[in-house]
């Protein structure tokens, strides 16, 4: 299944996700909650509960499925 980078994480809530930063894989979830401007989420994983993420801190989010209104960055390599 091909992933796309969503860059407004305001319509993440209920998506199962997997969270990198600087391109690596950090865990993978369901998006439990999202501040209303975006730049804070709560994934729910299976080994590690429910943990908090800041864009701030770099980190990225990557979905499978593709829900309306979800926004993509198109990278290089979603390119090859």
């Amino acid at each position: 299944m091909d992933q796309r980078r969503i860059s407004d994480w305001t319509l993440l809530t209920g998506t199962s996700v997997e969270l990198r930063q600087q391109g690596h894989s950090v865990c993978r979830g369901y998006v439990d909650a999202v501040t209303d401007d975006g730049t804070i989420l709560w994934l729910q994983t299976l080994t590690q509960g429910r943990r908090l993420f800041e864009k701030a801190e770099f980190y990225e989010v990557w979905a499978s499925e593709e829900r309306t209104g979800f926004h993509y960055k198109v990278t290089n390599s979603d390119l090859q």
